[in-house]
């Protein structure tokens, strides 16, 4: 690479390409003259959304991330762009994270075909959603709910719902507003009420550790505190040996330097759950999420993990 020209890897999904396009336009703000190139992928996840698979079924294994980010390891791209709550906790050798656009909406939205809010939808409504940590936290609520595994993108699933194969659909509430969704949300949760994914609303990028010059191009245009929140819930996350598909629910905040994270680990039918929270130091990200996590396994979390995944 030079500093004249940068190659950006990407899912190819609308939400992933708006995704790095937004990096491409933040660091040629930050590097005049540099030229972004973005090279779309297609992973082992759309693949698997294709053929109906529940994501579930790969735990661990970062199926939207793993051949994006080969791409760098291959030196056929610069930098790989990521919804960081996909990514593994674990990075593959040779692979860091090197910069975080700053955190778009962490909640998670409620869409209902009527317009309804989560408590004036029918009895056994039918929801769409293939997330564990989503559906215990519904049922925590309204332990009536059905749940269906909706596939495909925003728009698809959108689609769905107006067909009427079910009665809303659970989504992140920063996915809807970057692709111009925002205005058919019918209620945004409190993180009181859904904790939301570990990283939700933080696009990542990744480079190789080895290229200085990559890394020194995202350092300049990274977002300080939201990277902090992404360690520190990244961290957390890596401790409890939980993937993107456990039902663990985090969040953190930055205020003056310092950084405050909470969460929570649950049963898969919410009647159970652990909850803790941390403060320290921004420069004390990741061990915040160490402790967080540790307070966490004092009370039971891993037990209740594996009485999830069982």
């Amino acid at each position: 690479m030079t500093r004249e020209t940068c190659t950006i890897a990407t899912r190819g999904s609308a939400l992933a390409v708006w995704q790095a396009r937004a990096v491409a336009q933040r660091l040629a703000a930050v590097h005049r003259g540099l030229r972004v190139l973005v090279r779309e992928i297609r992973t082992e996840g759309d693949r698997s959304q294709a053929g109906g698979t529940p994501l579930a079924l790969h735990e661990g294994r970062g199926v939207f991330t793993r051949e994006v980010d080969n791409e760098l390891l291959t030196q056929r791209a610069d930098i790989a762009v990521h919804s960081l709550k996909d990514q593994t906790t674990t990075l593959p050798n040779g692979i860091r994270l090197g910069m975080t656009l700053e955190r778009g909406a962490a909640e998670d939205a409620l869409v209902s075909r009527e317009g309804l809010q989560l408590l004036d939808l029918p009895r056994e409504a039918l929801l769409g959603t293939g997330s564990p940590r989503r559906k215990a936290q519904l049922l925590r609520i309204r332990p009536d709910f059905r749940f269906a595994e909706v596939r495909g993108n925003i728009d698809t699933r959108l689609r769905k719902l107006e067909e009427g194969q079910i009665d809303a659909l659970v989504l992140a509430r920063a996915g809807l507003e970057r692709l111009g969704f925002a205005t058919r949300i019918t209620q945004t949760f409190a993180m009181e009420a859904i904790m939301p994914a570990p990283c939700q609303g933080i696009v990542g990028i990744t480079c190789r550790e080895s290229d200085e010059a990559t890394l020194a191009l995202l350092l300049a245009a990274d977002h300080p505190s939201t990277h902090a929140q992404a360690l520190a819930e990244r961290s957390l996350l890596r401790r409890l040996g939980g993937g993107c598909h456990a039902p663990i629910g985090a969040l953190s905040r930055t205020h003056k330097g310092m950084l405050y994270l909470r969460a929570v680990v649950l049963s898969a039918d919410g009647r159970k759950s652990i909850e803790a929270m941390g403060k320290g130091e921004i420069t004390e990200a990741e061990d915040i999420g160490v402790r967080v996590a540790m307070d966490l396994e004092s009370r039971g979390a891993v037990a209740l993990l594996s009485e999830s995944a069982g």
